[in-house]
C-alpha cells in the first residue's frame, strides 16, 4: 500500500475509524469538553483577555485602527470577532470565553482524523489522550486570545489538505483555502505554521494537481494581502525584549517539564510509551511515507524558527506559541504506537488520560491556580471595604495596569470613586500625604507584576499592621490597618536595624561617625556631614532562603534638602560582582523622610541566590543629612505569582 492509499484507507467518511475506535475518542472528547468549561462562569479574565476588550471600540474601524494597528502585535482576526461577539452577548466571562473554548474542543475532532489517516488508532488515541487533559491545551483553551481559534484553524487546515490528497476534491481545497486564510488573521505563528503546511502538501501533490494548488495558494495570499501592511508595522515592533529574556540553554527543557506537569510519574509514562513504540518499530518493514518528515517538520520547525529569531533578532518565544504545531510533535513521537494491539492501546490512553487528568488538579491545581485574577479579587476586596458598615476611612491604592483594573471598576460602580488613586499616575509626594492623611485607617493595596515592589513596604510604613493578604497568580492584594486587631498576618521578618537605641543583624557603622540630637524633634541620628556613605546593614544569602522572597530597606532620615538629595542603596553583590543595585533618592524635604526600596534575587536570570545583601546611605553631595533609623527585611513572596507556567509548591494566601 503506497501513502496515498494509506491516507484514504477509512474511506471518505465523516467518522473514521472501527466503533471501538470512534468510541474511545468520544470518550476522551467528552473528558476534554467536561475539563475545558468546568466552573466556565469563575474562570477569571487573564491580563491580555482585559487588554483585548478594553481595546474594543464601538466602531469596526476604530477597533482595527486603534485596539490593533496602533497598541497590539497580533493579526486583527481576534480582535475584529470580539467585537462582533460582545456586540451580541455582552462582556461576562461566560460569554466571552464560551466561543474559543467551544473551538479548542472541536479541534481535537480534525486532529484525530489527521492522526488517524497518517499514522494508526494507537498513535491517534494516545496522542488525544494527552491533547484532551495536559494543562497547556486546557489552560490555553480557556483564555480568549488567538491561542484556542489557531488551534482549531490549523487543525482544520491539517485535516483538510489531508483529505485534498487523499480524494482530490475542490471541497476540500476550498475548505483549506479558508482555514489557511483564518490562521493568518488569528496568529504569525498560526500563519508561520499554515505556510509550512501548505508548502509542505504542495511538494507532496501530483504534476497533475499542482496548477489548481498554486491557483489555491494564490488565493490564500490575495485573501490575506489587506493584513500584510498591518503584519509589517508590526515586525518593525521588534520582538518583547522588554519584558521578555530570549531563551536559555534550559529552555527546551523548562518547557518539557510544564507540558507534562512537572510529574515525574507522568513524564516517564509518556517516555514509556515513546520507547516501546521504537522498540517495536525495530526491524520492522514499513512503506515509504511522508508522515516520516511531515510530522517532525511540522512539529519542529515553528519551535526551531520561534528559537532562532528569539537569539539572533529579538525574543518572541513564549509556550503558547507552539500550541499550535505542538500536536503533530505528539503524532510523530507516539508514531510507533501504530505496532500496539486494541488492548495495549486502550489500556495505555485509559491510564495516560488518568494521570494527566489527576496531575492537572493535584500536581498542577489549576482548579485554584486559574479561578481568579489580581484585578478582579483587588477590586473585590476594596468594594467590600469601602461599603462596609462604619467604615472609619479606607484608602484604596491600585499599583496596576489601569485599564485592566478599571474593567472590574466598572462592573462595581467604582470608577469614580474619591478613595481609589494609582500611585504610578501620581507625584510620590502625593501618596505619602495620602499615607499620612489620619482620616484614613487602613490601606487596600493591591499589586501586580510591573508594579513598585517597594510600595508595600511604603504602606506598611504608616500602616503597619496586615489583616488581609490574598495571592493571586501575577499579583497581590493586601489589607493595612493604623491599629492592631485579632488574627494580624506577619509576612516579613526583621533582617537588621540600626537606631541609636537598637542594633539587631550585621551593621556596619565607622566609629568615628558623629551622633548628633535634634531638640526640636526630640530625634538622634548620625550626621553625614562632609561624608558620602553612611552606615550599613549587610544580610548574607545562604541555601535556607528562597530566590523569589523580597528584600526591603527602610530609611528614616532628616535635614534632606531635594536639590542635593540623598539615596537609600540596597545592593546584591557577589563578591567584587554587583547582581542588582537600587538607588532610591529621597523626593521630599524635611526633618522625617522615609526612602523604601525592595529586590529580590529571582530578577537576576541565570544568577545563584549566594553572596549577601546590603543597604546604606549614599549622599553624593554629602550634604548635612541626619539618618535616624535604618532596617532590611525580607518579605515572603508570593509562591503563586507564576503558578501557570512554573511548579506549584505552595499556595500561600490564594482563597481556597
Amino acid at each position: 500500500m503506497d501513502w496515498r492509499r494509506h491516507i484514504a484507507r477509512y474511506g471518505d467518511g465523516w467518522f473514521p475509524g472501527e466503533p471501538w475506535l470512534r468510541w474511545s475518542f468520544l470518550a476522551l472528547l467528552v473528558l476534554a469538553a467536561v475539563l475545558r468549561f468546568w466552573n466556565l462562569a469563575q474562570l477569571p479574565f487573564t491580563h491580555d483577555e482585559l487588554s483585548a476588550l478594553m481595546r474594543i471600540h464601538p466602531t469596526l474601524g476604530g477597533t482595527v485602527r486603534k485596539g490593533v494597528i496602533e497598541l497590539d502585535t497580533h493579526p486583527p482576526g481576534v480582535q475584529v470577532f470580539e467585537w462582533a461577539w460582545t456586540k451580541l452577548f455582552g462582556t461576562s466571562e461566560v460569554a466571552v470565553k464560551f466561543p474559543f473554548i467551544l473551538l479548542a474542543v472541536l479541534a481535537l475532532f480534525p486532529l484525530y482524523r489527521f492522526a488517524l489517516a497518517w499514522t494508526s488508532a494507537g498513535t491517534a488515541l494516545v496522542s488525544i489522550a494527552l491533547l484532551a487533559t495536559l494543562q497547556y491545551t486546557v489552560l490555553y483553551a480557556q483564555i480568549a486570545r488567538p491561542y484556542a481559534i489557531g488551534f482549531f484553524t490549523t487543525a482544520v487546515l491539517a485535516d483538510q489538505l489531508t483529505r485534498h490528497l487523499a480524494f482530490h476534491r475542490r471541497r476540500n481545497l476550498a475548505i483549506a483555502i479558508a482555514a489557511a486564510v483564518a490562521s493568518g488573521y488569528v496568529h504569525h505563528f498560526a500563519l508561520l505554521l499554515a505556510g509550512i503546511m501548505v508548502a509542505s502538501v504542495f511538494v507532496l501533490q501530483s504534476p497533475a494537481q499542482r496548477k489548481n494548488f498554486l491557483i489555491a495558494m494564490g488565493i490564500m495570499v490575495l485573501c490575506y494581502a489587506a493584513n500584510i501592511p498591518i503584519l509589517l508595522k508590526q515586525l518593525g515592533y521588534g520582538g518583547l525584549g522588554n519584558w521578555l529574556p530570549p531563551p536559555d540553554n534550559d529552555w527546551i527543557g523548562d518547557y518539557l517539564a510544564w507540558v507534562f506537569h512537572f510529574s515525574l510519574p507522568l513524564m516517564l509514562l509518556v517516555s514509556a510509551l515513546v520507547v516501546y513504540g521504537l522498540i517495536r518499530s525495530l526491524g520492522r518493514r514499513t512503506t515509504p511515507s511522508p508522515a516520516v518528515w511531515l510530522l517532525p517538520a511540522w512539529g519542529l520547525a515553528p519551535l526551531v524558527i520561534g528559537y532562532a529569531y528569539s537569539i539572533w533578532r529579538s525574543p518572541v518565544l513564549q509556550y503558547s506559541l507552539l500550541l499550535f504545531s505542538f500536536p503533530y510533535l505528539l503524532f510523530w513521537l507516539f508514531a510507533g504506537m501504530r505496532h500496539a494491539g486494541r488492548t495495549f492501546t486502550l489500556l495505555s490512553t485509559a491510564v495516560l488520560a488518568s494521570l494527566a487528568t489527576v496531575t492537572l488538579y493535584t500536581v498542577r491545581q489549576h482548579h485554584l491556580t486559574f479561578r481568579d485574577s489580581p484585578y478582579a479579587a483587588m477590586v473585590r476586596i476594596a468594594d467590600e471595604a469601602l461599603h462596609e458598615p462604619g467604615d472609619a476611612g479606607t484608602l484604596v491604592l491600585f499599583d496596576a495596569p489601569r485599564p485592566q483594573v478599571t474593567f472590574h471598576l466598572r462592573r462595581k460602580g467604582l470608577s469614580d470613586h474619591p478613595a481609589v488613586h494609582w500611585p504610578s499616575e501620581e507625584a510620590p509626594d502625593a501618596i505619602d500625604r495620602s499615607l499620612h492623611d489620619p482620616t484614613y485607617a487602613r490601606v487596600v493595596l493591591g499589586m501586580a507584576n510591573g508594579g513598585a515592589n517597594e510600595r508595600i513596604a511604603q504602606v506598611q510604613a504608616q500602616f503597619p499592621y496586615i489583616s488581609l493578604i490574598e495571592d493571586h497568580v501575577e499579583g497581590q492584594v493586601f489589607v493595612m490597618e493604623r491599629v492592631p486587631s485579632p488574627g494580624n498576618i506577619r509576612d516579613r521578618h526583621l533582617l537588621g536595624e540600626l537606631s541609636p537605641s537598637r542594633r539587631v543583624g550585621l551593621v556596619d557603622l565607622s566609629n568615628d561617625l558623629p551622633m548628633v540630637h535634634d531638640p526640636t524633634t526630640r530625634r538622634s541620628g548620625w550626621g553625614l556631614a562632609g561624608r558620602e556613605y553612611g552606615p550599613s546593614l549587610h544580610h548574607p544569602l545562604g541555601p535556607a532562603d528562597d530566590p523569589q522572597d523580597l528584600y526591603e530597606a527602610e530609611i528614616l532620615l532628616s535635614l534632606v534638602d531635594t536639590a542635593h538629595p540623598p539615596a537609600l542603596v540596597l545592593q546584591w553583590a557577589q563578591g567584587d560582582t554587583t547582581i542588582s543595585y537600587l538607588a532610591k533618592a529621597a523626593t521630599t524635604p524635611g526633618d522625617a523622610v522615609l526612602i523604601t526600596a525592595a529586590l529580590s534575587p529571582s530578577w537576576a536570570s541565570g544568577v545563584g541566590p549566594e553572596g549577601r545583601i546590603s543597604t546604606y546611605v549614599h549622599d553624593r553631595d554629602r550634604s548635612a543629612v541626619v539618618v535616624h533609623r535604618i532596617r532590611l527585611y525580607k518579605r515572603r513572596h508570593d509562591p503563586v505569582r507564576d503558578a501557570l507556567l512554573r511548579p506549584v509548591k505552595d499556595l500561600g494566601f490564594l482563597p481556597r
